[in-house]
């Protein structure tokens, strides 16, 4: 996969792709007898020979190393192992040397370590990084103080009232009343009742009883233990750790994030198992309108409802007339409240009399977890390669009896793989590319089940079996010929335009390891088609390490894309309820 990032670098369209983008197809040149009054001639120009680019080098992998540089004898510490090879090489990483009071995990990629004594004044710990596709391994070794007392842990600073107040709700103190009202298994059980309206009359009948939460529980401990292959997720496996995972109060929240940037605005409420060493996710995704038919377009009256509702709470709670509130920022526990005072609303929020889908609706829920769902396992289960990260997706869904609901695996959502101007010509739409558009001379046989006809956009494809179909679990290590090379053919990974996207137009993992930041917002063609294609790739910037939510520091495309998110919030806001409602809020790239 040397020359991987060459092929991402491609992606220049074609003559007829730029046509269908909002580019200008070049006049034929003249006949013979143009212009003398003889019959037109029509003069087919050849087909464009597309621009190769030289490949580029072949990137070692990235490592990065614990944020901390003390530890106080004992005190419980974990830390990642994880390498980042933009190139997605095969990569494996092993501890080759470590303190005995320190083990590790390689499936999870994993060092947990409780320092004693003996291990004053340092330790260290040697890695071994290796990739098949290279000669040779590397050796790398991290240096850790002990001290005789405990260390106080990183803590990523304290940001703006815009990002900790409205964007990226995350400190304690802010999201204690909310965790009290929104344990875990209340919200399972809330958001499966919901969803019902997506069954149609007669499977809805069949449903009889009510929900158990700790059935519904108990079923998203299971599912999400099958996308990551780890039986400690299991209640029903002896490797069950219940102690960690068992305890539905032992899943905090620990960011809302009201997402009022987005083309469908809506919140999500991320809880993680705050006792595993591992990083472990859960998201709610939760709108205040309900999705009866999510296969089809959603009519625009739906979106301005659900958008001008969902701005209207938000501001109503967390604005100070169209401002972030400076007060918040420093009453920590006063804005708390308001959390919970619009969480509490918005999950209440129910106008059906006026229409049937204004009602809160739960999409479902997005898993996030570095607990082996990305490590390739040799055939006895044993780590072979890669990172541990692994991303899935859950709906609470009708079970096979008929009787009730349970959370379920489902195909992730798809990405973008081309695009094009929209109907009204002011903004880029995704659409299939033609490797799964059938009838399309380059079809891919059996892809084009993969291409979301009404969406535009392809479904990661799972090759197993005798049949293609949508993927349940997403990595790194899986479908890089469809992410170094289909995926990219038509579009460039670091191509502006995926950022009009809904999750910048591409897969979990591409999003979470990539090294380039938002578009260029100078150039407008990276949004408005009517200014042609776009000039400019989107920069280069330091390697986003798998960061989900701001620990113990803030990766730096985190922070360019809370920038975007207020731009878009602001452009929102405007379109929904008006210029007074955001006139607190600016766009940071264009200052």
């Amino acid at each position: 996969m040397g020359n991987a990032r060459g092929l991402v670098l491609l992606g220049l369209f074609s003559l007829t792709t730029i046509n269908a983008c909002g580019g200008k197809t070049p006049a034929p040149p003249p006949g013979p007898g143009s212009g003398s009054g003889s019959a037109a001639v029509t003069v087919v120009p050849p087909e464009p020979i597309k621009p190769v680019e030289p490949p580029a080098p072949d990137r070692p992998p990235e490592l990065f190393e614990p944020q901390f540089k003390k530890v106080g004898v004992g005190q419980t510490v974990s830390f990642a192992t994880t390498a980042i090879d933009q190139d997605l090489d095969d990569t494996r990483v092993e501890v080759t040397k470590m303190p005995a009071s320190a083990k590790f995990d390689p499936i999870t990629q994993t060092v947990t370590w409780t320092p004693t004594k003996a291990d004053m004044p340092s330790v260290d710990f040697t890695l071994l990084v290796t990739q098949p596709a290279r000669k040779g391994s590397e050796s790398v070794t991290w240096t850790i103080e002990v001290t005789p007392k405990k260390q106080p842990i990183p803590v990523a600073e304290q940001k703006s009232a815009v990002i900790e107040t409205l964007l990226m709700i995350r400190q304690p103190k802010r999201l204690e009343q909310v965790n009290k009202d929104w344990p875990l298994d209340k919200m399972l059980l809330v958001a499966a009742e919901g969803f019902k309206p997506q069954f149609d009359k007669a499977k809805a009948a069949a449903l009889t009883g009510k929900l158990d939460k700790t059935v519904l529980f108990e079923g998203f401990l299971s599912a999400f233990s099958q996308t990551q292959g780890n039986p400690r997720l299991d209640p029903k496996a002896p490797e069950f750790d219940k102690a960690v995972f068992g305890d539905p109060k032992a899943w905090k929240i620990v960011t809302i994030r009201p997402r009022i940037d987005r083309a469908w605005t809506e919140l999500r409420v991320v809880y993680q198992a705050v006792n595993a060493p591992e990083p472990v996710f859960a998201m709610f995704r939760i709108r205040p309108v309900t999705e009866f038919v999510p296969a089809l377009p959603r009519p625009a009256e739906e979106r301005t409802a659900n958008n001008t509702v969902f701005l209207r709470l938000v501001a109503k709670h967390l604005l100070d007339f169209g401002a972030a509130n400076e007060k918040f920022l420093k009453n920590q526990a006063a804005h708390g409240k308001a959390v919970a005072a619009f969480v509490n609303e918005l999950m209440a929020y129910d106008d059906t009399k006026t229409a049937p889908y204004l009602k809160t609706f739960a999409i479902g829920i997005a898993l996030e977890a570095r607990m082996g769902g990305g490590s390739a396992r040799n055939p006895d289960g044993t780590y072979k390669h890669g990172d541990g990260w692994g991303w899935s997706a859950m709906k609470p869904f009708i079970t096979p009896e008929g009787t009730t609901q349970q959370y379920t695996n489902v195909i992730i959502p798809g990405f973008w793989t081309a695009t094009k101007p929209s109907d009204d010509k002011t903004s880029w739409v995704p659409t299939c590319g033609p490797r799964w558009i059938k009838g399309d001379k380059q079809l891919a046989p059996g892809h084009d089940v993969l291409c979301r006809k009404t969406l535009g956009f392809v479904d990661l494809p799972d090759m197993t079996g005798d049949k293609v179909k949508g993927a349940r679990v997403e990595s790194n290590h899986l479908y890089v010929e469809h992410k170094n090379k289909f995926m990219v053919a038509d579009l460039a990974l670091d191509d502006g335009r995926r950022d009009v996207g809904e999750e910048n137009g591409m897969t979990c993992s591409q999003c979470h390891i990539r090294n380039f930041g938002m578009h260029d917002y100078s150039d407008p063609a990276n949004t408005d088609p009517s200014q042609g294609l776009p000039k400019t790739r989107n920069k280069k910037i330091a390697t986003l390490n798998f960061v989900i939510v701001p620990t113990t520091h803030w990766e730096e495309f985190t922070l360019e894309f809370l920038k975007h998110q207020e731009c878009r919030a602001k452009q929102n806001y405007e379109q929904f309820l008006g210029a007074d409602a955001a006139k607190g809020l600016t766009c940071p790239f264009t200052n």
